[in-house]
């Protein structure tokens, strides 16, 4: 058990590392002009392929018709390429800061789960360590004033960040569920066929561009998207293996915390962000927080 729980510890850093390497090659897709909906098909087709090489025994389709996780899969592959697609609009809309904290307080609705529905244990500790982390998020995150020309604050637009906040939650919770229903010896199949489903949904908006003549291939926008899939496909892998072990109201808050303070650091170190008095008492209770909340672990 001991040295499952450290392997699994090692698999948490990882999800840690690759997801704020998904953030930082995002955000050279902007700096280097690449197309998102081609950077990101490519990115699925690239997460699909490392999966399926990871596969050891393929199932038979009538394996996979009948496997308990299909249904869940289709929804959680098309749930992917959903919420990157509208956290890009949100963030065109709403702004970037706004569209960021949205995501990262959604680390309620999976720690919720975790302890009214599969019955996680907590304790004083733990919750005071949760109400840390959701204090840090806002005074990490919420680091920036969104440019008032840019951002439109009228009609449907208001209720972008909270469509954001339940969107990414959901999307932590089909994660989970189908973790539950997959076993370890068909999990890397699945996780390339959610990949691959959300393939399927970025060629038909890469085709959709086409027809309209909004797209053309280049090769900075296939390798861009290359270096993302490797990065988000071990990721997810990485998360996977962590639902193993570790209880919801353990992982997703620590997880969540992880990724701000690595991408914080990044921001500093290799785009030159400033940080603000309010930014670094954000990292302090972040720091804080994962004390108390592995105290649970």
């Amino acid at each position: 058990m001991k040295s499952s729980y450290l392997c699994t510890m090692q698999h948490l850093i990882l999800a840690i590392l690759c997801s704020t390497g998904v953030f930082v090659v995002m955000r050279l897709f902007e700096r280097y002009g690449i197309d998102n909906h081609r950077g990101i098909a490519a990115n699925y087709a690239t997460a699909t392929i490392i999966g399926m090489l990871m596969v050891h025994n393929y199932p038979t389709v009538e394996q996979v018709v009948k496997a308990p996780w299909l249904e869940l899969s289709l929804l959680t592959g098309f749930w992917f390429i959903f919420t990157y697609l509208l956290m890009s609009y949100s963030s065109q809309r709403a702004g970037i800061a706004v569209t960021s904290l949205s995501s990262k307080l959604s680390v309620v609705i999976p720690t919720l789960l975790g302890i009214f529905y599969f019955g996680d244990k907590t304790s004083v500790t733990l919750i005071i360590g949760i109400a840390l982390a959701l204090v840090a998020l806002v005074l990490i995150v919420g680091k920036k004033k969104e440019d008032s020309s840019t951002v439109k604050a009228s009609g449907w637009i208001v209720a972008l960040p909270v469509i954001i906040f339940f969107g990414t939650g959901i999307g932590d919770v089909l994660m989970k569920f189908t973790e539950r229903l997959s076993t370890a010896t068909n999990m890397n199949f699945m996780i390339a066929f959610i990949y691959f489903i959300a393939l399927l949904f970025g060629l038909l908006i890469v085709l959709f561009d086409k027809v309209k003549g909004k797209s053309r291939f280049h090769w900075k926008n296939t390798v861009g998207g290359i270096v993302l899939g490797v990065v988000n496909f071990f990721s997810t892998y990485c998360m996977y293996q962590c639902m193993r072990i570790f209880d919801n109201v353990y992982l997703f808050p620590i997880y969540n915390i992880g990724v701000v303070i690595a991408t914080t650091l990044c921001g500093v170190l290799l785009f030159k962000e400033k940080l603000s008095a309010k930014n670094y008492i954000g990292l302090a209770l972040a720091i804080l927080a994962v004390i108390l909340i592995t105290q649970k672990a």
